[in-house]
C-alpha cells in the first residue's frame, strides 16, 4: 500500500513580494530598515539590504530587500509605493516554516503591506536526490511538464501570461537521453530563471527547484497550502518514476482531479491508498482555488485577482 505523507524535513526557502505605501517622509531604505527592526523586535531576527542572491546571513531568519519588479497601485494620486521582498533563510522543513512564516506575514500585513498583480510568491525546494540518482531530475521534469497547465489553473489569471513566470518549453522528452549530471546540465543549459519552474539551480552546488507560479500573497493559509503542494511534488517525483507523456494536459477539471490523485493529495486505491489529513486538506483547498480562478464569471470580473 502506498501512503502519501508530507515530508516535514525537506529544506526550503521562500520569498514574498509586496508593495508598501508610505504616508509621510522617508525613502525605501528607511522603510526596509523599519520592517527589519519590527520583525527582529518580535522574535524574528531580520536584516535590511538591497536586492541580493546571497544567502541570508548566519543567525538571521529573514532579509527585507528591494525588488524593482514590484509595482504599487494607482487608485489614488500622490501615494509613494516602495517595493519589498521578504526572503527567509533556508528553512529546515515544515515545522521551521510554521515557526517563522505565519508570524512574519502577519507583521507585514500590520505594517501596511499590500499585494498587487506585479507581486509573486516563490518557493525554493531542496532536491539533493539528483546528485546520487540523476534520473530523478528527469522524473521531476516529466511530472511538471505534464501537469503545468493544471498548476497555472491553480493561481491567479495574472500569472498565466507573465514574463517573471513563463511557461516551460513544450518539449516532452527534453531529458530523455540524459544519463549523468553533466548531460542533464547540458540539456538544461538554456533554461531561464524566469520560467515558472526554475531548474537553473538543480545541477548546481546547492541543488533545488524554484517554483515561481504563485501570485503574491501575505496570507499564511494560502502560503501554507502552496508550500505543502510543491514539497509533495518533489517528493512524488523522487519516490516514483514519472514518465514522459506525448503532450501536456489541457488543465480542465478532469485533469485537476487526475493531478490530485497522481501526486497524493486525494485518496485512490490504485495510486495512493492512504493520504495524510494535512495533504487531504491541501487537496480540498486547491480544488476550491481552481474553481475560483476558472469560473468564467469570476475570471471575467476580476482579471488581476491576487487573492
Amino acid at each position: 500500500m502506498l501512503n502519501s505523507d508530507l515530508n516535514r524535513t525537506r529544506r526550503l526557502g521562500v520569498e514574498y513580494e509586496m508593495a508598501v505605501p508610505l504616508v509621510g517622509s522617508g525613502d525605501s531604505n528607511a522603510l526596509r530598515e523599519t520592517f527589519a527592526r519590527v520583525l527582529t523586535a518580535n522574535g524574528l531576527p531580520c536584516v535590511s539590504r538591497p536586492y541580493s542572491h546571497a544567502p541570508v546571513p548566519h543567525g538571521i531568519d529573514l532579509a527585507v530587500e528591494h525588488d524593482s519588479s514590484v509595482q504599487g497601485e494607482s487608485r489614488y494620486r500622490g501615494i509613494t509605493w516602495h517595493p519589498v521582498e521578504l526572503k527567509t533563510r533556508i528553512l529546515n522543513g515544515a515545522e521551521d516554516w510554521e515557526r517563522i512564516v505565519p508570524k512574519a506575514l502577519e507583521i507585514c500585513r500590520y505594517l501596511g503591506a499590500r499585494v498587487t498583480p506585479s507581486c509573486g510568491h516563490h518557493v525554493h525546494v531542496e532536491m539533493t536526490e539528483g546528485r546520487e540518482r540523476p534520473e530523478t531530475i528527469r522524473s521531476v521534469y516529466n511530472l511538471l511538464h505534464r501537469f503545468e497547465p493544471v498548476l497555472f489553473g491553480l493561481v491567479a489569471p495574472s500569472r498565466r501570461d507573465n514574463t517573471f513566470c513563463r511557461r516551460m518549453p513544450d518539449r516532452t522528452k527534453l531529458l530523455h537521453r540524459c544519463t549523468s549530471l553533466e548531460t542533464y546540465r547540458m540539456a538544461l543549459s538554456g533554461w531561464d530563471r524566469n520560467h515558472a519552474l526554475n531548474l537553473t539551480h538543480l545541477v548546481g552546488p546547492s541543488p533545488r527547484i524554484e517554483f515561481r507560479y504563485h501570485q503574491g500573497t501575505i496570507e499564511s493559509e494560502k502560503a501554507r497550502h502552496w508550500m505543502r503542494l510543491v514539497v509533495r511534488l518533489v517528493d512524488h517525483a523522487c519516490q516514483r518514476t514519472c514518465k514522459a507523456t506525448p503532450k501536456q494536459l489541457v488543465g480542465d477539471r478532469r485533469d485537476l482531479e487526475r493531478f490530485l490523485v497522481t501526486v497524493g493529495l486525494k485518496v485512490n486505491s490504485k495510486v495512493y491508498a492512504k493520504v495524510s489529513p494535512e495533504l487531504r486538506e491541501t487537496g480540498k483547498f486547491l480544488l476550491q482555488r481552481w474553481k475560483r480562478f476558472n469560473d468564467r464569471e469570476t475570471e471575467a470580473g476580476s482579471p488581476n485577482d491576487q487573492t
